[in-house]
This record gives C-alpha cells, sequence and structure tokens, in this order.
C-alpha cells in the first residue's frame, strides 16, 4: 500500500544537483501541499550534503540519502529498495543522458509504469494525470497509469525554477542499500571533457541567442554566437535551423530538442512555430527579431523588432561591448 509521497531523483554534477532536479523539487511541493503526502528528495552520492541543501531550499521536506557513487544500473537497485520500504507514490526523474537510462531501468525493478517527456503532472481525487505533448505540441496527451508507484520523466525546463527559501531545513534520512555486484555492470574508466557538449548545456543558459532559417546560412550563425559571447550567453536553434545542418541536433530548441527557460532569450530569424514556441514559453523575456511583422512569434514576445537581424544582431553586439566597455 502506498502512501501520498512524492520522491524527486536528484542527478548530481560535482556535488551539485542540476536545474532540472531543483525544478521538480518545486514541482512536487507544490504536488505534496495539495495532499497529505511529502516531498522527498532521494540523493545518491557519496556527500550528499551540497544537495541536501539544496533540496530542502527548493521544497522537499525530507531528504532520503544514500552515500554511494552514482551508477544508473545500482541506482535503480537502490530505488528498488527504497520503494520496497517506504512505498512512494510518484518518482519524478529528469530526463538527461542518465536519468533516461535510470528512469527505464527502475521502472523495470519498480514493476511501474513510466510517462517519459511529460509537460506537467496533475495529482486530482480522481488519480494521477501525467501530461504529454503530441502532435509536436500541438495537442497534449493525458496519461493515466493505474498501480503506485508511478515514474514520470520530465525535460529541463519545463517547471519554471523559483527563488529558493534560503534557510529551509528538513528531515534526512540516511539509508545504507548494499548493491550486490552483478547488478553493477557499468566501470567508469575516466571523464574526457567535452567543450562542444558544454557548450550545447543550453537547459541551464541564463541567456540564449537563437536562430532559425531566417539566419541564412552556417555563416550567418557567426554574428550570434559573437552577441552569445557579449552577452554572457548561450546559442541555441530551431528545427529548421538544425534541419538545414548549419547548427548541431544540441543546440535544437523546442518541443523536439530541448526546453529552456532562460532570463532573456532572443530569437534571431525565427517564425515561431508551436513547437519552438512550446519550448521557449517559460523565458523570462522574449525578444523576437524578424523582417515578417506577421511572424507567429510576436504574439508570444515582450519585446518585438522588425527589422533584418544582419543589422540589428551587429548593433547589439556593438552596444553590449560599449555598456561592458
Amino acid at each position: 500500500m502506498s502512501n501520498q509521497n512524492i520522491w524527486v531523483f536528484f542527478e548530481l554534477s560535482d556535488g551539485r544537483p542540476k536545474k532540472v532536479c531543483l525544478e521538480m523539487m518545486q514541482k512536487a511541493k507544490e504536488l505534496a501541499g495539495a495532499g497529505s503526502g511529502l516531498a522527498v528528495a532521494v540523493i545518491i552520492d557519496p556527500e550528499p550534503e551540497e544537495a541536501s541543501k539544496a533540496a530542502f531550499e527548493n521544497g522537499a521536506d525530507q531528504v532520503l540519502a544514500v552515500r554511494q557513487k552514482f551508477f544508473f544500473e545500482s541506482a535503480a537497485y537502490i530505488l528498488e529498495k527504497l520503494a520496497e520500504k517506504y512505498s512512494p507514490k510518484i518518482v519524478m526523474i529528469g530526463a538527461t543522458t542518465e536519468g533516461r537510462d535510470l528512469a527505464a531501468a527502475a521502472s523495470v525493478r519498480l514493476h511501474a509504469g513510466i510517462a517519459s517527456e511529460c509537460s506537467d503532472v496533475v495529482v486530482t481525487g480522481s488519480g494521477v494525470y501525467w501530461i504529454r505533448p503530441s502532435y509536436d505540441g500541438k495537442l497534449n496527451t493525458n496519461i493515466c497509469i493505474e498501480n503506485d508507484p508511478m515514474i514520470g520523466t520530465f525535460k529541463p525546463g519545463i517547471f519554471k525554477l523559483q527563488e529558493p527559501e534560503a534557510g529551509r531545513s528538513g528531515e534526512t534520512v540516511e539509508e545504507a542499500v548494499d548493491v550486490p555486484a552483478g547488478v553493477l555492470l557499468t566501470e567508469l574508466l575516466g571523464f574526457t571533457p567535452d567543450d562542444e557538449l558544454t557548450k550545447a548545456n543550453i537547459e541551464d543558459a541564463e541567456i540564449i541567442v537563437a536562430g532559425g532559417r531566417g539566419v541564412g546560412s552556417k555563416e550567418g550563425f557567426g554574428q550570434l554566437y559573437e552577441l552569445a559571447a557579449a552577452l554572457g550567453g548561450s546559442v541555441g536553434a530551431s528545427r529548421a535551423a538544425v534541419e538545414e545542418g548549419w547548427i548541431g541536433k544540441d543546440y535544437q530548441i523546442g518541443i523536439t530538442g530541448k526546453t529552456v527557460a532562460p532570463r532573456l532569450y532572443i530569437g534571431f530569424g525565427i517564425s515561431g512555430a508551436l513547437p519552438h514556441v512550446n519550448g521557449i514559453k517559460e523565458s523570462d523575456i522574449i525578444v523576437a527579431v524578424n523582417t515578417d511583422p506577421n511572424a507567429p512569434i510576436f504574439g508570444v514576445a515582450n519585446y518585438g523588432i522588425v527589422a533584418d537581424l544582419n543589422v540589428i544582431c551587429p548593433a547589439l553586439t556593438k552596444k553590449v561591448r560599449e555598456i561592458k566597455g
């Protein structure tokens, strides 16, 4: 028999939780606050203290901490044993590279239904509804899973991250789980940083300069990179620009790419198709630059500029550099 607790699995990088974990934690607190359950962070790391602090400040009522290194196979086994003991209702996992592996493995171990790449989750008296975009975001599908626990994965940026509550605390429960040798099939031999992949980590970017088909060419993206560098931001793109081969798929923004929620989004030559708009709608400020005054993106932009991006982009870069000295 499950309780009403909502778990969020915390994926860490150098001991710090990824942004998507904090976003899900705040959502879990909202859901738990509407019912009778607890918002619980599950942290698997040799030193969970920093992540625990972040979990509490972003809404966790409780932290379940297991002091072990993270591998998705062992993490799935640990989740299985913790779920057998505590019987959560919902397990939320980030739709990251490692999170997708973990969610699939945990689904098998927990005999749990899974709803992948969701845009929302709603808990009502009649059940839990996992909302998933379909047909490039033109429709939403409501997924119901009958048995507990149930697993849902969420892309970074789906839930708007609010300011944490500094100094907030809660209960930490440390668990020791012995993982059988046969469970762990992965061995980490080393780590080679990928500078290009780091640049493409646009989900956590505070400022994004994005380009669409209107940029015109791969070379045209050069001026977007210059503006992004001047602003201290990252470059993104619409699916059209990616399909033209002007920029890699890791930079694609939208339902079929990455969901982002920066403080500032500037879109150059992007018409504003619904899949792309759904990927940027949680941005604090949206600026659109397009020569077509009827471009759909102007309908969601806070500021619109009807002009040639080849004039506006260099002018913005020059002005930013002047301001910064």
